[in-house]
């Protein structure tokens, strides 16, 4: 009886551990078929930031949206192009935080804007920039697959700026700290202690004070789906009642408090 009593143990002890084995693997819980499957990218601070509260600014407000909409949501977080291809491909319903640019607005539809990026220049440490003037003509990295939105195409234009690419924006920084490239485009919320701690290699270029543009970022969804215009007409009433009912000021607040180092 005994040792029936102890093999018991042993194997209630086994199946303990392994539903606490799967458990670790599978911390976030898989979406429901009833949930509307959206997508987003890595870390794009502080728009998409997992160790961020509620995952990020903009994934703040897309969580308060589809609540006002009454619509449950399970959110992917995808290497950028492969979410932005499978969206597009109407296996997401949607996805965010993206620019406007005309060549994507000919195959996404998109939302009214629910955040905006200040962008900035960076440059190497030997380079001196009073203002933006001295900048004239200096040469440019982007990474490749970087899509420029207006407001940037129209600064490269005003200061005939010559572009390069990298692989990535690491390689941008690379280039640029090197001399290789003189300037590089940065979210301007990149800069403070705080952000330092998240982006330690930007340390090795200087992150120029002085804006540059103001850039919308937008929810898109494809052109593919047959009610793409119905769901963002919701989407943006949704976006409405949050701005009116004071819950969007609050999670701006919150952020901005954060960013700006409050």
């Amino acid at each position: 009886m005994k040792k029936y009593v102890v093999i018991k143990l042993i194997l209630l002890c086994f199946s303990f551990s392994s539903y606490f084995g799967v458990a670790e693997q599978h911390e976030r819980p898989l979406p429901l078929d009833t949930d509307t499957l959206l997508t987003t990218g890595g870390s794009y601070y502080p728009y998409v930031d997992k160790k961020a509260h509620d995952g990020g600014w903009s994934v703040s407000l897309v969580k308060a949206i589809f609540r006002h909409m009454d619509t449950p949501i399970y959110i992917d977080n995808l290497p950028w192009q492969r979410g932005y291809k499978w969206a597009l491909e109407g296996k997401y319903k949607g996805t965010f935080p993206y620019v406007y640019t005309e060549e994507r607005a000919k195959l996404f539809v998109y939302s009214r804007q629910i955040n905006s990026i200040p962008v900035r220049i960076y440059t190497s440490k030997d380079m001196v920039v009073n203002s933006l003037s001295d900048i004239t003509g200096a040469r440019l990295c982007l990474p490749y697959g970087h899509s420029l939105s207006k407001e940037q195409s129209e600064f490269i234009e005003k200061y005939k700026i010559a572009v390069q690419r990298a692989v990535n924006a690491g390689g941008c920084i690379a280039q640029v700290s090197k001399g290789w490239g003189e300037i590089g485009f940065t979210n301007g919320y990149l800069q403070g202690d705080h952000n330092s701690e998240l982006f330690n290699v930007l340390d090795e270029v200087n992150i120029i004070d002085i804006p540059v543009a103001t850039i919308p970022l937008y929810y898109i969804v494809s052109r593919e789906l047959e009610d793409a215009q119905a769901h963002i007409d919701e989407f943006n009433a949704a976006l409405e009642f949050i701005e009116r009912s004071g819950e969007r000021l609050l999670i701006d607040d919150h952020y901005e408090s954060i960013t700006t180092n409050r």
